[in-house]
Formats: C-alpha cells, structure tokens, sequence
C-alpha cells in the first residue's frame, strides 16, 4: 500500500480511536451516574429462575384458584421468607393499596412498582430507595372485581455495583488502549518507513566507498520501495559506466601504446633516409631516387594511420557523418569493384564476383560501405601469399537482409585468434607492422554497426579467410 495511504489511515486511526474511546467512557459515565436503569434489558440483571420461579408460579396458581390465601399474614410471610433467602422480596397489590409486603421493603410504596397491565415475559428492572431490583409481576383480578397483582423483587444491583467497583480499571484500560494503539501505529509506520531509508543509506555508504557489488532488494510496492528499485538500478548503471571507463582506460592505454609503436618505425625510417641525404650517402640520382620513395612511402602511411585514427575517434564518440540513401547493392558492389580490378591484378590477384542475381535495393552511406569493403579486400590483399591470389566476392538473399561475403585464398587466421581481427591493431603476424595498421578491420566493423548489420568472420578448410557481413534491404515501402 503506498505509504500516503498508509499515512492517511494512521492518522485517522490516531483521531478516531480517541473518538470512539471517549464516547464509550461517556456513556458508561451516563448509565453509572444516572442510575437510568431503564436502558437495561434483562440480560443484564438475569432472568429469574429456580426456586423464585417456582415461588411465583405457586403465587399465580394461588391467585387464581385460592385467593382468600393472599390475605393470610402466615402462607404470605412463608412464601416472603422463602424468597428472602434467595434474595428476593414479595409485593401484593389490590387496586392502588399494597396489602403485603417484605420486610425488607417497608418504604416502598404503590408508586415504585409497575402500574396494572405492564407485565412482561420477563423480568423488568425497578429502582426502590436508591436500590435497583428485577421484577416479575403478574395481574389477576380479585373475586370482588379488583385489580390484583403479585411481584417478586430480586435483588440485583450487580451491574451498576461492579460498574462502580471496576469503573476506574475499565477507564484505566480504554486509556491504557488508546496509548497502545498510538504507540503501535507509530512504531510500525516509522518502521516500515525506516526500513528502507536504512537500506538506501547503507546502500550510498557502500558506493561512496566504492564498493557496488551489492543488491538492496525491495519489500513491496509502495514509494520508498520503489525509490530502492531506482537506486539499484542507479547503482547497477554506475558500476557498468565505471567498468566501462575502466575498459576504455585500459584500451586508451593499449591505444597510446600501439600508435607510438607504429609511428615510432616509419618516422625513424625517415629520419635516417633524410640523415643520409643530408650526410651524402645517397651520392647518385638513382639512390636519391629510392630514399625519396622510401620516405614518400612512410609518410603515406604516416597520413594514412593518422585518417584511420581519426575516423576510428569519430566512430566512437558517434561524431562521424553518415549520409544514407536507397542503393542497389548488386550494382554499387560492381561499379566498385571494376574500380578497384585493375589494380589487384597489377598484384596477381584475381578478382570475382558472384551475386545469383541479387537485385535488393540497401540503405547504405556508399563513400561508408566503400570504406568497408576496400578495408577488407586490401586485407585480404596484404596476406595473400601463393600466385595466383584470388578474392571472391559474392551476394546472398537472407530475407530481410542481405549476406555480402569476401573470401580469399590467403593463409586464413588462427582458429583461437578469429574473433579479434576486429579488434584495433590486431595483426596476423605482428612483425609486419609497416604492413597495416590493424584498424581496417575495425573500422569495417564499427560502420557495419552504424548500418544496422553485423560482421564475422571464419576460415576455409581449404586455405584462406571468409568475412561476412549483412546489410538491412530496403521494403517495398521505402523502409528499412
């Protein structure tokens, strides 16, 4: 139950409880003090019966069949005697006069009992002198025509007495349970509002220690609990953004590392074909010739690992332009690959180009995709090392995608080692290190996220590496 509720309950309980509290103890107060003896039924003083009961069904029968025996002071003092030993009194009524009555009731007076025709089933209460008493009456008339009646008072001032006796317990205890009840509400909703601020506050005391390997699990459904299901989450997303920067870290290092190792061999290359320009070892045009290749060649790398760099910054961050458009991919794959023919067999490679008819239209940025597909081709190129060398190009039809798969007759990747050629600066063989930079495949990798696909790669029994990756066709609508 949210805890407004819960609030809401609590503080109507605490302003009705003392409500109900102290209209019981008024109207207890009112019975005890007025003495409105009225308000009780029967029940309270209890039913006639046993031996006053047999007394007064003797009465009755003697009021019906022997009349003249009420007048006789000795058989009514006998019946009186006997219910004064059960705590009982015997009244007798012609017209307004009583013509008998208990010792015990020498002061009552026609005024203080039931009026003719009021009988009941069951007895009624009375008040004589300040002292309650339960009657039962019973109306007859006399032989000569007048009203009769009999009445058997019992003695009952039980309640009001143990009222009076036990009031101070009974108001005592209503008090005593309006401070309990107060005292309960407030102790369970502190605690369930406690609780869990005590496990947000031991949760952000184990974070600001750095320490996140813990879970703080919810008890319900209400507000606070639903403030530690955000924290957790908070927490859980904090950890992975610190692992994450961690990774980063650690790659940023590797990073640094690898780009001073690679810039590190070309520019000393450099530096020691323009020391031997300027010491004069290159003495003829020819060997000029070949230290000025040589340095244009470095340099070229230089420039070309710097671009990959930089594209591989903006691919991170997300900073790089994509352009997209609707292309054909059979046809943008063989206008690029015509291209590019030329020059591989100017190397001994044969170039190849299988699509079984694939007219699939893609949503691809070309100057991106040429990017991919040159990056992965002049990969192939650089670890092609039997003549002839071929490169096979093909296109399959996957439903909603569309399969692009470059294969070459080189000398493969170790099986352990495929899945980081696309890791940055991976190498087949490290000590090539002028022969790429290892970002290509990283690159290609990167911008086939960007399009929605994915790339893999796998080796051929028979020799050589297989790279695959897919592109998202384009529906009949326009849509990806």
């Amino acid at each position: 139950m949210p805890i407004r509720k819960l609030l809401i309950l609590s503080h109507a309980a605490m302003i009705v409880t003392p409500i109900i509290v102290i209209a019981l103890i008024m109207f207890l107060l009112y019975v005890v003090l007025s003495g409105n003896t009225a308000l009780h039924s029967g029940h309270w003083w209890g039913n006639a019966q046993g031996e006053n009961v047999e007394l007064f069904n003797r009465l009755k029968k003697t009021a019906s069949i022997e009349q003249e025996k009420l007048f006789d002071a000795s058989f009514v003092h006998s019946i009186s005697e006997k219910l004064e030993m059960e705590e009982a009194n015997l009244v007798i009524r012609k017209g307004n006069e009583l013509i008998y009555t208990s010792d015990n009731l020498k002061k009552i007076s026609n005024n203080d009992v039931p009026s003719f025709g009021d009988e009941d089933f069951r007895p009624i209460p009375v008040r004589v002198e300040n002292e309650h008493y339960s009657v039962m009456q019973y109306d007859f008339y006399f032989q000569d025509g007048m009203e009769g009646s009999i009445f058997i008072l019992e003695n009952s001032p039980s309640f009001v007495t143990s009222a009076r006796v036990f009031f101070p317990v009974l108001f005592l205890s209503l008090i005593l349970t309006l401070v309990c009840t107060n005292v309960l509400l407030s102790y369970f909703m502190s605690k369930r509002i406690l609780q869990p601020v005590k496990q947000l506050s031991s949760a952000a005391d184990n974070i600001s220690k750095g320490d996140f390997d813990f879970t703080i699990r919810p008890k319900g459904k209400d507000e606070l609990n639903k403030l530690i299901r955000t924290f957790d989450n908070m927490r859980l997303q904090l950890k992975e953004s610190l692992e994450l920067r961690d990774k980063y870290e650690h790659n940023r290092r590797e990073l640094v590392a690898n780009i001073s190792h690679d810039l590190k061999t070309p520019i000393t290359s450099i530096i020691g074909y323009v020391e031997g320009i300027q010491d004069g070892v290159a003495n003829t045009a020819e060997k000029q010739k070949q230290y000025f290749d040589t340095i244009h060649s470095k340099a070229t790398y230089i420039n070309q690992l710097i671009e990959e760099l930089s594209l591989l910054s903006k691919l991170d961050v997300n900073r790089e332009s994509f352009h997209f458009e609707v292309v054909n991919v059979t046809a943008f794959m063989d206008d690029y690959l015509r291209e590019i023919e030329d020059d591989l067999e100017e190397k001994g490679i044969q170039l190849v180009f299988q699509h079984m008819d694939v007219e699939s239209n893609v949503f691809i940025d070309r100057n991106k995709m040429i990017r991919v597909i040159q990056n992965i081709v002049y990969n192939s190129v650089k670890y092609i090392e039997r003549t002839p060398g071929r490169i096979t190009i093909s296109l399959t039809d996957r439903e909603e995608m569309i399969e692009v798969c470059i294969s070459d007759n080189g000398k493969g990747v170790p099986e352990e080692e495929l899945a980081s050629i696309f890791t940055r600066f991976y190498r087949v063989d490290p000590s090539r290190s002028t022969s790429g930079s290892g970002l290509g495949l990283a690159i290609a990798s990167q911008i086939i996220q960007v399009h929605g696909g994915s790339i893999w790669a796998e080796n051929i029994q028979t020799g050589g590496l297989r790279v695959y990756f897919t592109l998202q066709k384009v529906k009949d609508d326009g849509n990806e």
